[in-house]
């Protein structure tokens, strides 16, 4: 048996919302074996640090991730960091080194409903991660639980619901696929629900419990439509993906994404190439996948 700790990774900015990365990795740690790392880099280009001695400064932070620790009661465990550099970069240099299995991040430049934008640190940690990245907004009650998965036409579809499958197993989680058709089209004769029909099998024979929703819309957003279900049937987190199967190179957020991170009242994993190459290999020695659809 395996007894190494899966590491949850919170990177620290003293901004106003790291409490919430915090306190959802306090809760996440014991269900999944959890070791907490607290990490804050220090960008000594910053104009404000110019006169002040590096290691004083790193003291100085180091000092106060042990008492945020002590402040939130954090496991005796818990590892402090502090590191100098750019602070994306950095992040994801340390997730990669110490093999750490979720990154917790918050945004702490919100956006209006409707608006795309995030900061720059965390696109661009979602973006380059090999590791699922949990935005972090507020804190269920229940933790991978109920699982909302949005389905789309796009040529990622299938990885999707791959990586559902890899989390539902880790987790013991109930899945909900949701998809959203447009105008006229019968929901029993639109692509997305012969998609959905092929590859649920796979839940079916791994005795997964899950549901399939799709959504008839005349109007409007589908991300929007996505997230009223999402509250609707009280889901506790999203998947969502940035990339294209058989697409090497991520780089950019698409405008769905954005919405689901700026906007879902409920934490937010994203998965780009290298996250969800890493996620789906974790389980595919013990998936049962009698018609190849993954192989």
């Amino acid at each position: 048996m395996n007894n190494k700790p899966s590491i949850l990774l919170v990177p620290i900015d003293f901004g106003d919302q790291y409490h919430l990365a915090l306190n959802y990795a306090k809760q996440l740690a014991p269900l999944i074996n959890g070791e907490i790392h607290l990490l804050h880099i220090l960008d000594i280009r910053d104009w404000w640090l110019e006169d002040i001695k590096p290691e004083k400064l790193v003291n100085h932070t180091f000092d106060k991730l042990v008492e945020i620790s002590k402040e939130y009661q954090l496991p005796g465990n818990t590892v402090f960091r502090v590191l100098q550099g750019k602070r994306h970069q950095k992040i994801v240099e340390y997730a990669d080194e110490n093999q750490v299995h979720y990154i917790l991040m918050v945004d702490n430049i919100p956006g209006n409903a409707g608006e795309l934008k995030l900061g720059s640190t965390l696109s661009n940690v979602i973006i380059s991660a090999k590791q699922p990245v949990i935005t972090v907004k507020n804190i269920p009650h229940n933790k991978f639980k109920n699982i909302l998965v949005p389905l789309d036409l796009g040529s990622n579809c299938r990885l999707k619901l791959f990586n559902s499958i890899a989390l539902a197993l880790q987790h013991q989680a109930k899945v909900h696929i949701v998809s959203v058709v447009f105008g006229d089209i019968d929901k029993e004769d639109s692509r997305i629900h012969e998609k959905i029909e092929k590859y649920t099998k796979l839940y079916e024979e791994n005795h997964i419990e899950y549901t399939v929703k799709i959504l008839r819309k005349e109007e409007d957003y589908a991300y929007r439509a996505i997230l009223d279900y999402s509250s609707e049937i009280n889901c506790d987190s999203i998947i969502i993906m940035t990339h294209r199967e058989n697409v090497g190179i991520d780089n950019y957020l698409g405008s769905f994404a954005h919405h689901i991170i700026n906007e879902s009242p409920i934490p937010v994993v994203t998965l780009n190439n290298a996250s969800s190459d890493k996620t789906s290999k974790s389980i595919i020695s013990s998936l049962i996948d009698p018609m190849g659809l993954f192989s």
